[in-house]
């Protein structure tokens, strides 16, 4: 898949995730269920990507794993979009690599910042820095691909920023 249109829909996506995640969490003045759309919009995107690329697929494959192992996915939105990406994935019958446990590993990691709290340890929390060093290991390995990597990082950039933006519409409602 062509780097441009992977760099448009990891931003995308991760867009998508955290507007859904922040219509759940946060007080946007909106009702929950306005996280439906986002998150079956996300769903479907992440699904697409996983059948058409084999680093989409492992990547996605491990965060969402990570954040079911971790109790992430927890609000309507996110359900419809953990459905929409189930759908496309079994109905395409996309076989995961067990590659994507280690991917895993790295997003839990990235969540038990929250959990647990060792001072050393706190940028790599605080930044995500587990789930980003780990992919950029297994690129560095040649276990996975440079679209993987790229996807990783569109994904995370676009997420934050939503995620400041956001937090500015809310100290303005």
């Amino acid at each position: 898949m062509q780097s441009i249109t992977l760099l448009i829909l990891g931003c995308l996506i991760g867009s998508l995730i955290k507007l859904a995640d922040d219509i759940s969490d946060k007080n946007l003045g909106l009702n929950r269920l306005f996280a439906i759309p986002p998150g079956i919009i996300y769903g479907s995107l992440m699904g697409y990507l996983m059948i058409v690329d084999i680093d989409a697929s492992l990547i996605f494959g491990g965060i969402i794993l990570g954040c079911l192992v971790s109790g992430k996915i927890n609000s309507t939105g996110h359900y419809f979009g953990l459905a929409a990406i189930l759908a496309i994935v079994f109905l395409n019958s996309v076989r995961l690599s067990p590659l994507v446990f280690m991917i895993m590993a790295f997003a839990v990691l990235d969540e038990m910042g929250e959990k647990i709290h060792i001072p050393s340890l706190d940028i790599f929390f605080k930044y995500r820095l587990f789930l980003k060093i780990g992919v950029f290991l297994l690129f560095i390995l040649d276990l996975t691909g440079f679209n993987g990597l790229l996807l990783l990082f569109a994904f995370d950039f676009a997420y934050i920023l939503t995620g400041r933006l956001d937090s500015r519409l809310v100290h303005e409602i």
